[in-house]
């Protein structure tokens, strides 16, 4: 018999070569992956001939019998592959992989020591335990915008991290929560060529009093110019932590002896009189300092150190900080371990270039997550190292998929499972065979493969529409496609692509919708046909940034109300302000509890509501405010504001709010899938095709995750199981699952490609 070998990139390539020489009918002897690409031995199918005549003839569709008498029948063969061993991968210590997760992501050996000290004994799930021990490390001020506390703040740190950029942002939100008048911004950065100009813009902008200090000058020359103000942001010039003026720079900033005392920052540790005339002996400018994320661990420390040792000389303290350029960052690690162990605050963190939008509050669980849900599969591929030293090591999906071959049958089972109860999943065959063709045929394959999806979708009639962003994904190039749900508000993995909304009728006929969910305000143009009776007035909710100006009544708005003969109190009736989101909180006037099922635990959503005005619109709608916090640990998870139409009764208001969070974590999802697929063979793929492919996966997760129906109790635990993960189910922890799934049937079906025939 003439056993031909055959290597290629992937299992893939190296299938095309085994078509090509021997045709579709080919015997596969053995795959394997090595270190630089993937080995298939074949034969052609007359040279077994006899041999198969006189095997039983295994069920057709039975890919796990086929395998395992293929596998026994040319034994002899595999002689021929230098003793291949099985690898078996060994039972980590709880230690060991906490120290492999947290080395992966950057963490220094100083907080990992007290991490480990910490680590309980028994804990059977390492990962969750370190995301809820980092989020409770993370030191956050007393109350939300803290910062914005009366005083005056400096914004210290070295060049280039992002100063007056972050000092344009927390001007630009002070005044849209307290207005200009109250504000002054001051730059001390003579050295930078545009930096004055550049600050001074922003200040024209916001109506905003600024003043440059020269160098050499001190803050008492300010006196007139800060009377009356609440709150003074100073954009200092940057300069290196090693630079020996840094000393004379930081005592620059320190306020003189006569400030007036509504100029004075409430500290920590006192409160200062109002009726106090003089500063206290310490200075009573609040440094703040900004600190590059995507700088180096040992930079940021010595940043921090030389900073907070300077400061102390010049009799000032630095115990608050802004974390900036989060979107640059490629670990994110190394920063929070910065920022625990030198016990700073956090106030805000920056992940971009716009003013105002790209500063946000800190939300510990977003920041832990992007720390440590990236470096997972370089994690297991370390400790799989470790523990095989010397030896050939695999990647874990394909350590899974070589495992999963002796389990064919199950695996099979449980792929024609999803295939048969949830919409959409076969579709995923047809969108790996597109990723075989041709380059230049694959585009309009690609096109007429959502033409599909589409008409599914219009078959199984969804009763939600999730609307994607109009904006790429954080942190990709690429757009999230609008994605379905069904009656339990379930997405479903038929995604529909990016169309301009202006198309919202076409899409709502052709899928026969019943309401819609935006994650983020609807253009005019949509609003509008929302708004319209001809259209049925659909029930919507819209996310909105909690920056978003309104206008609602005045304080005075309701006792006028009562004096309807009063002319003057009818003109008091008719005035509104023009408030931020956020500054709407104290004014719910109705107040919800929802219990949820919340990415893989148990929450309790706490709702309120108040009646608002769109700035460009007449028509009134309702803004709503929630907060989501875990039961068992008491952690609050996430705030946020929705819009939604006046005609939407209160318990649909809950329903729809629900089922915006129960597709939260679509985008993220789509995005960790995304980068999974690179890492497990599938780097191949052309982007579209790995983004169709992504978000059909993360779509099913979180369906499998979320639905209630019995048939998905069963696949659930599964896919938990193949997942190898420990802890509760999540969505994160069901696609690893789907994953392997994915690439075992790939590798059972590379086995038995010459054997499964249609009778």
């Amino acid at each position: 018999m003439s056993v031909r070998r055959y290597f290629g990139a992937n299992n893939r390539d190296a299938m095309r070569q085994v078509r090509e020489s021997l045709g579709p009918d080919a015997m596969i002897l053995s795959s394997r992956q090595l270190d630089d690409g993937y080995e298939i031995l074949a034969m052609a199918e007359d040279a077994l001939d006899e041999k198969v005549a006189q095997a039983d003839k295994p069920p057709a569709n039975d890919f796990a019998a086929l395998a395992q008498r293929l596998l026994s029948e040319v034994q002899e063969m595999r002689s021929m592959l230098n003793n291949q061993q099985k690898k078996v991968t060994p039972t980590v210590h709880p230690i060991r992989e906490m120290v492999n997760i947290l080395q992966a992501a950057g963490f220094g050996t100083e907080l990992i020591r007290e991490l480990a000290a910490a680590l309980p004994g028994n804990c059977n799930d390492v990962s969750a335990w370190l995301h809820e021990q980092l989020q409770q490390r993370i030191q956050l001020p007393s109350f939300p915008a803290e910062l914005f506390s009366d005083g005056v703040i400096a914004l210290v740190g070295p060049t280039g991290v992002g100063k007056t950029t972050t000092t344009a942002k927390l001007a630009a939100h002070y005044v849209m929560q307290f207005g200009p008048e109250q504000l002054l911004l001051v730059t001390t950065d003579g050295y930078r060529v545009g930096a004055r100009e550049q600050l001074k813009i922003y200040a024209g902008l916001l109506e905003v009093d600024m003043h440059a200090l020269e160098e050499g000058e001190k803050l008492d020359v300010l006196q007139d110019k800060m009377c009356g103000k609440k709150l003074v942001l100073i954009d200092t010039v940057g300069m290196s932590q090693r630079d020996q003026r840094l000393t004379q720079r930081i005592a620059e900033l320190q306020a003189g002896a006569e400030t007036p005392a509504a100029t004075r920052p409430l500290t920590r540790e006192t409160t200062q009189k109002t009726t106090q005339k003089t500063t206290p002996k310490t200075s009573n400018t609040r440094l703040v300092l900004v600190l590059n994320t995507a700088s180096q661990r040992e930079n940021l420390d010595e940043v921090v150190c030389l900073f907070q040792r300077t400061a102390r000389e010049s009799g000032m303290v630095i115990r608050d900080c802004i974390v900036s350029k989060v979107d640059e960052s490629v670990r994110l690690g190394g920063a929070l371990d910065v920022l625990i162990r030198h016990g700073l605050i956090l106030h805000f963190v920056s992940n971009g270039q716009r003013v105002p939008e790209d500063l946000e509050l800190p939300d510990t669980e977003a920041l832990v997550n992007l720390a440590l849900n990236g470096v997972a599969a370089e994690y297991a591929e370390f400790s799989q190292w470790l523990a095989n030293f010397g030896e050939q090591s695999a990647t874990p999906a394909r350590a899974a998929s070589g495992a999963l071959q002796a389990q064919g049958k199950t695996v099979a089972s449980l792929y024609e499972q999803l295939r048969a109860d949830l919409p959409g999943f076969d579709f995923i065959e047809s969108l790996l065979n597109i990723g075989e063709l041709p380059a230049n045929d694959q585009e309009a394959a690609l096109t007429q493969w959502y033409a599909d999806i589409q008409a599914e979708a219009g078959k199984v009639q969804p009763k939600t529409l999730h609307w994607a962003r109009t904006k790429p994904v954080a942190g990709v190039k690429w757009h999230l496609a609008n994605l379905p749900a069904d009656i339990e508000s379930c997405l479903l993995p038929l995604p529909i692509l990016p169309e301009p909304v202006a198309n919202i009728a076409k899409i709502h006929q052709n899928l026969g919708v019943q309401q819609h969910i935006f994650q983020m305000l609807p253009s005019e143009a949509t609003l509008n046909w929302l708004n319209s009776p001809e259209n049925g007035l659909q029930p919507w909710v819209a996310v909105i940034n909690r920056n978003h100006r309104f206008r609602v009544r005045n304080a005075d708005s309701k006792a006028a109300t009562n004096a309807t003969n009063n002319a003057a109190a009818k003109a008091t009736n008719e005035k509104e302000e023009r408030v931020a989101a956020l500054a709407l909180r104290t004014r719910l006037n109705s107040h919800h509890s929802v219990q949820l099922h919340y990415r893989g635990e148990a929450a309790k959503l706490t709702l309120g509501s108040v009646a608002v005005k769109l700035m460009n619109s007449s028509v009134e709608y309702q803004l709503w405010y929630g907060e989501l916090a875990a039961e068992a640990r008491g952690a609050g998870l996430v705030r946020r504001f929705w819009l939604l139409p006046k005609t939407v009764a209160a318990d649909t208001a809950k329903n729809l709010i629900v089922a915006q969070l129960k597709g939260d974590e679509a985008a993220s999802l789509t995005r960790q899938t995304h980068n999974l697929l690179q890492k497990a063979g599938y780097e191949h793929l052309s982007q579209p095709v790995s983004v169709a492919l992504a978000t059909t996966l993360a779509a099913s997760a979180i369906h499998v995750e979320q639905s209630m129906a019995p048939v998905f109790n069963t696949a659930r635990q599964r896919l938990f199981n193949l997942s190898g993960k420990r802890g509760k189910a999540n969505g994160q922890k069901i696609l690893a699952g789907l994953i392997q799934l994915l690439e075992a049937t790939v590798a059972i079906q590379i086995m038995s490609a010459a054997g499964v025939r249609s009778e």
